[in-house]
């Protein structure tokens, strides 16, 4: 075991085995996996970790993985990469080179830095801000990050590494998520693809209010023309909502649609990083709707602050 690969969704998978030089060898890898992610290879070491419920949750859990990760024989390993905020993931960030895969909107945003007095007594910091954190993998470049981190910022483009691979590599690639890409060429005939988020499993917002978005949204377009791609921590039932829509349910990172040259005529999301796979034209982007409590925990997040 010579990495160790924390991994939050399997975006932050993709992004990690196109960045990696050595694919022969990342069945010797240790990936340490949010439970919430189903898809992912068999026959790989493997450990899930669970979020915490509530305080007296997260200091058992802290606890329990604390023990667990201790047992690791951790003498040959290197270096990590992915998550530095997840359950476990400190345990490891205190200890190793940490190479940080972005996370989806929270990367762009000052929220996501901002520290209280308290946090910065009793916590350690997350998003790069940490000192063992020696890289930081962002894939749009923007001027919202902290002067912190700038000097460890690494930017990358998804297609360029996907082109650099051999057809050898991109079918490895492939069957970490057990693609099977004849049933994707179905996707083609639809002109449209809405990117959903875990927003009420998140806790953030009700299942009512998120749908009742999505109702709003999705009356802009043809639903006959409409794919709707749910993330894949949402348990939400779109069919019950959007009968004449096509649900894509499947497990696979956003990119790999693009990858595979499957093509719409607009992305769709409230502020899915998914979109930033697409020309910028081709992107309807909503935000935070409107909504008061999208607004205080996220902040009112626009395009242009992801995409550059």
């Amino acid at each position: 075991m010579k990495k160790i690969i924390i991994i939050s969704n399997l975006r932050m998978l993709l992004i990690y085995l196109l960045i990696e030089n050595k694919l022969d060898q990342i069945n010797e890898n240790l990936y340490i996996v949010d439970d919430s992610l189903s898809i992912i290879k068999k026959d790989i070491n493997k450990i899930f970790v669970s979020k915490a419920k509530n305080i007296i949750d997260l200091m058992i859990k802290s606890l329990k993985y604390y023990f667990k990760f201790s047992r690791l024989p951790l003498k040959e390993v290197c270096r990590v990469y992915g998550a530095d905020h997840i359950m476990g993931a400190k345990f490891f960030l205190k200890r190793f080179s940490f190479f940080l895969i972005e996370d989806g909107v929270r990367n762009y945003h000052f929220h996501a830095y901002e520290r209280s007095f308290k946090n910065k007594l009793f916590s350690t910091p997350s998003f790069g801000l940490y000192r063992n954190v020696k890289k930081i993998f962002l894939s749009q470049k923007t001027q919202n990050l902290p002067k912190e981190i700038l000097d460890k910022v690494e930017f990358f483009d998804i297609h360029s590494l996907w082109n650099g691979k051999t057809e050898e590599e991109k079918l490895l690639i492939l069957s970490f998520f057990n693609i099977d890409k004849d049933k994707l060429q179905n996707l083609n005939e639809k002109k449209y693809i809405l990117y959903t988020q875990p927003l009420s499993e998140d806790g953030i917002i009700s299942e009512y209010e998120k749908v009742k978005m999505y109702q709003n949204i999705i009356a802009n377009y043809s639903i006959h023309d409409l794919v709707i791609k749910p993330h894949p921590r949402e348990v939400t039932d779109y069919n019950l909502f959007f009968l004449k829509a096509m649900l894509f349910d499947k497990d696979y990172p956003s990119e790999i649609l693009e990858l595979l040259d499957i093509k719409f005529e607009k992305a769709i999301t409230l502020f899915s990083t998914a979109i930033l796979q697409y020309p910028k034209e081709k992107i309807d982007f909503y935000g935070m709707y409107n909504n008061p409590k999208l607004l205080s925990k996220f902040g009112n997040i626009q395009l242009t602050d992801i995409y550059v």
